[in-house]
């Protein structure tokens, strides 16, 4: 290469370096997002809970239920929580809880200030009779939304309200077996989890 050609390659290059920069950061990142689209873990193998008050063992909640769900397929458990005495309590309830949670642990006192309905799985009869006979219910209007939560049997992972505690079922969760919208009965972990935790 002689000296000409290097001058006009220098000359290029110092008018078209963003060019090259720009090129560098975004092929990576779109990589990135076409990998994730494609190779998303399908949300019937996710389950997410929401916990109103504080989880003390995380890691051992999510090893145990990673454990305890293996055979239906669990990839991702995650859990969320909030104290209901935090001034962003309701804002992370509605905001995460309500979207993206297959799960919500609320105490009776925030659940009697909201219209559980806009969010919550109704349990009906068919329900009940399947998974929830002989439980305690949280009813609103007449209707079945949440089953009271046996603090024993969640002690060594949280640390709940000294109040009442309900778990609710979200109504869009991908969890709800053959009442979620895939209808695939045995995609049905949050149901067992409800059933597991409560009385």
């Amino acid at each position: 290469m002689n000296a000409l050609a290097k001058r006009r390659i220098l000359t290029a290059f110092k008018y078209t370096w963003p060019f090259y920069l720009v090129t560098a950061i975004a092929i990576p990142l779109i990589l990135n997002v076409v990998f994730g689209i494609t190779h998303r873990t399908p949300s019937y193998k996710t389950l997410t809970i929401f916990v109103s008050g504080e989880v003390n063992e995380p890691k051992k909640l999510k090893n145990d239920m990673l454990e305890k769900y293996k055979e239906k397929e669990l990839k991702i458990f995650s859990c969320i929580s909030s104290n209901p005495k935090d001034a962003t309590y309701d804002t992370k309830l509605s905001v995460q809880g309500y979207n993206s949670a297959d799960v919500l642990i609320i105490p009776v006192s925030r659940l009697e200030s909201v219209k559980v309905s806009a969010f919550a799985l109704d349990l009906s009869e068919e329900i009940i009779n399947s998974y929830y006979q002989g439980y305690t219910f949280f009813k609103q209007e007449e209707v079945n939304y949440g089953i009271k939560i046996d603090m024993e049997k969640v002690k060594d992972y949280m640390t709940l309200p000294s109040e009442d505690c309900y778990l609710i079922l979200n109504g869009k969760s991908a969890n709800l077996g053959e009442y979620s919208k895939s209808g695939v009965k045995e995609h049905d972990m949050a149901l067992n989890l409800v059933k597991e935790w409560g009385m």
